[in-house]
């Protein structure tokens, strides 16, 4: 914006045609005092401005609140013209109807006095918002904000369905259906939900509020919610807004959490009282603070076999690994790798479950390279984004990476990334010519997704996702044998990835029974450049690494035929 400013933003109207378009109307800005009153767009987290389609001068802005102008901000409002988000009594609590956090905003057409608002908790209707005050009814009609930052599964089970999630400003549900469609529940504690992890056997649940307020679920026999107790550990400070815990997948009544700087260890989580709302001090024990630069802790990781190998890794792009993490004073060992991103984030650490030494890192930022992977324990590190990233460098469009985890299924393994333009995977690692390919893009998309986590036991793989819900699968592979009801369901050709590309990408494609197949490049004019695939092949899915270092730029067609199914796609090669 051309200057100006108030309460860190700036709000300007242009007229066109006129002598001096600009006008500054940045002192208008809303600042109504108090808790709540003042605009505050979260860092532009929740940002709108909107225009009544029949008046000019009615203008709307968003931020964690909605306000109202009549005359387009020339003269301050008063309360008059808060119209949602927080409550106008300044208490934190919600504007009747609505919420806080407001992100999008429409007038009804054919009266637009009629007005939609989506915010963190839904969607909101309001008949006149010219009334003093707006009156809000909801109109989620069933919809839930499903902006999820976490999910969990009973990693001890098998062909179980249940799922615990948490949810931006929305609590926590557990999905209690055991079944498809699944069938949540709103689990008490409010707040934004945050990371959440279930024991083994559910013998309890494991949810977060912000800033670390971890809570234990208990539960009967039956599995039913009987108590409660506050885990979160006395003592430690500077909690990550979502703050990382896992629990130890050997013994899950051991959590490990950071707080701030400080690595924490809980030896036996069942021991603490129930029903406190109070940190605790009680098998809580600080285990490993390794650095003087005070970046927190952002990503922590236990094995399973051998047991008790803990990584973690901070703001500052530093990963250290504790070969015994169930000692008092274990050793800390500084494996951040020569080539890792000079002060990123490490979102994630991802170890093998059958093998803690093969161990991979995810950084969050834009521009670096996203991931590395070691097989030796952070001894050696080799940066695996491949085609998840623009340039080789690490420079260019490539996605911003969440999460990974590693899945072993029908004696393959597989990796999984959660970016923020979707769901990846790859059977095969291979430096950065690693083709990750993208999956469920008609049915997860270009979405962020937060979260993936996959289960040994039956091969689930579930993703998290921020504003599309959640989605399950259970791995197929060309291997399968017995096992039918894991085969695709129909065939299906997928849109390659990346695409434009240069000078590989990956096709993938679906069987649902074994099938000859016929996979084809077409130019432009139609005319066939290559034959990829002739041959039949299994059911299941398949991919195909296409290198078109041969051809020239351009647009290009790749066509499948399976049996009576044919589809075809288009990609585009720019070198």
């Amino acid at each position: 914006t051309p200057g100006g400013g108030k309460l860190g933003h700036s709000l300007w109207k242009y007229t066109d045609g006129a002598a001096n378009p600009w006008d500054d109307r940045s002192n208008q800005i809303p600042e109504l005092g108090g808790s709540n009153g003042n605009f505050d767009s979260q860092n532009s987290y929740d940002l709108l401005i909107k225009v009544k389609p029949d008046d000019e001068n009615f203008v709307v802005i968003g931020g964690t609140n909605l306000y109202r102008s009549a005359d387009g901000f020339a003269t301050a409002i008063d309360t008059n013209g808060w119209i949602g988000g927080y409550a106008l009594s300044n208490n934190n609590s919600s504007y009747a109807n609505q919420h806080s956090d407001e992100h999008s905003l429409v007038f009804m057409p054919s009266n637009p006095k009629i007005m939609y608002s989506g915010n963190d908790g839904g969607i909101s209707k309001t008949v006149d918002n010219t009334a003093t005050p707006v009156v809000w009814t909801k109109a989620d009609n069933g919809y839930i904000t499903s902006q999820f930052y976490s999910v969990a599964l009973d990693m001890s089970a098998s062909n179980d369905n249940q799922v615990l999630g948490g949810l931006q400003d929305n609590g926590n549900y557990l999905d209690i259906s055991n079944q498809t469609p699944a069938s949540w529940e709103k689990l008490p504690f409010g707040g934004d939900g945050g990371i959440t992890a279930i024991a083994n056997n559910k013998t309890s649940y494991y949810i977060e509020t912000q800033n670390g307020d971890v809570i234990r679920l208990i539960t009967d026999a039956n599995g039913q919610l009987q108590d409660f107790a506050t885990v979160k550990p006395k003592g430690g400070s500077n909690f990550l807004f979502i703050a990382p815990f896992v629990l130890d997948p050997n013994n899950s009544n051991v959590m490990y959490m950071p707080a701030g700087d400080t690595l924490w260890r809980n030896s036996d989580l069942t021991a603490i009282p129930t029903q406190s709302q109070d940190p605790t001090d009680m098998n809580w024990i600080p285990i490993a603070n390794p650095n003087s630069t005070g970046d927190v802790i952002s990503a922590v990781a236990v094995s399973k076999n051998p047991a008790n190998v803990v990584y973690f890794g901070n703001a500052g792009g530093k990963v250290y690994k504790i070969q015994d993490g169930s000692v008092t004073n274990p050793v800390i060992t500084d494996i951040t790798g020569a080539d890792f991103p000079q002060n990123a984030y490490v979102s994630s650490i991802a170890v093998d479950p059958e093998n803690a030494n093969d161990v991979m890192v995810v950084f969050s930022n834009y521009s670096v390279i996203s991931l590395y992977y070691s097989n030796d324990g952070g001894g050696s590190w080799t940066a695996v984004a491949g085609n998840l990233e623009e340039n080789p460098d690490g420079s260019g469009n490539g996605p911003s990476c969440r999460w990974a985890s590693i899945l072993h299924n029908n004696n393959l393994v597989y990796y999984f990334v959660a970016t923020s333009t979707g769901i990846y995977s790859t059977p095969t690692l291979n430096g950065m010519n690693t083709v990750w390919a993208q999956e469920g893009a008609g049915s997860i998309g270009n979405i962020v997704c937060t979260m993936v986590q996959t289960r040994n036991t039956d091969g689930k793989v579930v993703v998290a996702t921020h504003g599309n819900g959640v989605y399950a699968s259970y791995m197929s592979t060309v291997d399968v044998k017995n096992q039918d009801n894991n085969l695709p369901l129909t065939f299906n050709l997928s849109q390659n990835y990346p695409n434009p590309f240069n000078p590989s990408t990956n096709i993938k494609y679906s069987l649902p029974s074994s099938s000859n197949v016929v996979l084809k490049i077409y130019d432009v004019s139609g005319k066939e450049v290559k034959t990829l695939i002739s041959s039949e092949q299994p059911a299941g899915v398949h991919n195909y690494s296409f290198n078109a270092s041969d051809l020239a730029s351009g647009i290009y067609f790749y066509s499948l035929r399976a049996g009576k199914y044919t589809q075809t796609r288009k990609m585009i090669l720019m070198k």
